[in-house]
């Protein structure tokens, strides 16, 4: 049994990838420019740490004078970010059963912005229930964001500093200390600059949470 957890967004989606709740992968899609600095922490990361996979857009959203051609670009930036995401999950469960965990839309966001994730959203469900999970609707869980934070342990308004701190200290599964990613936020200093936790390293800290409530269910 493979359960897939997404914490989608449409700059820094992060994904987990955990077998028989023992073997845990992560990987992102960053979909923005990144600074030289930051770009070198990625690829220190994704060599050191060989269960991270970090994956890249070459399509750019931009606004045009346009209306129509700056939708436009936008949806095929979208397809190009979730074809990625959907290719790579697909090469990583094979034939495996799977279950799919996906957080629920935060609607603190406003205006265009909730358009957007509501939009990119809802192609990645569609593209997860037909290709991933073959049309098996019953093995695709949407959580809200309280009910996962509460799953690792933190409170419904945690906000990612808690849950990151949370994760490093126990992240509620034995098995996921032995995680790459575990090893690096409680190796690697850079990830943590000041208060902010650098990205998509928080996004997939985030992405953990699925899994931590599918177990706790489980249970």
């Amino acid at each position: 049994m493979t359960i897939v957890s997404i914490d989608f967004s449409i700059l820094y989606p992060g994904i987990c990838v955990c077998k028989d709740l023992k073997e845990f992968k992560w990987f992102s899609v960053v979909n923005t420019k990144l600074k030289k600095a930051d770009q070198a922490n990625l690829d220190y990361l994704t060599q050191k740490y060989p269960a991270i996979k970090i994956l890249k857009t070459s399509t750019i959203r931009k606004t045009h004078p346009e209306y129509h051609i700056t939708e436009r670009t936008k949806l095929i930036n979208y397809q190009e970010l979730i074809n990625l995401i959907i290719s790579e999950l697909l090469s990583e469960v094979g034939d495996d059963e799977v279950i799919v965990a996906l957080e629920g839309i935060s609607f603190g966001s406003k205006g265009n912005s909730l358009v957007d994730i509501s939009q990119s959203t809802g192609i990645l469900k569609h593209e997860l229930l037909t290709k991933v999970l073959k049309g098996q609707a019953d093995r695709l869980f949407i959580f809200s964001p309280s009910e996962l934070k509460n799953a690792i342990g933190c409170k419904g308004n945690a906000n990612k500093k808690d849950i990151f701190e949370r994760f490093k200290e126990d992240p509620g599964m034995e098995a996921v200390k032995n995680s790459d990613l575990f090893q690096a936020v409680n190796q690697e200093k850079w990830i943590v600059d000041g208060e902010r936790i650098v990205s998509p390293i928080i996004d997939m800290v985030d992405s953990y949470l699925g899994i931590a409530k599918v177990y706790q269910l489980s249970k």
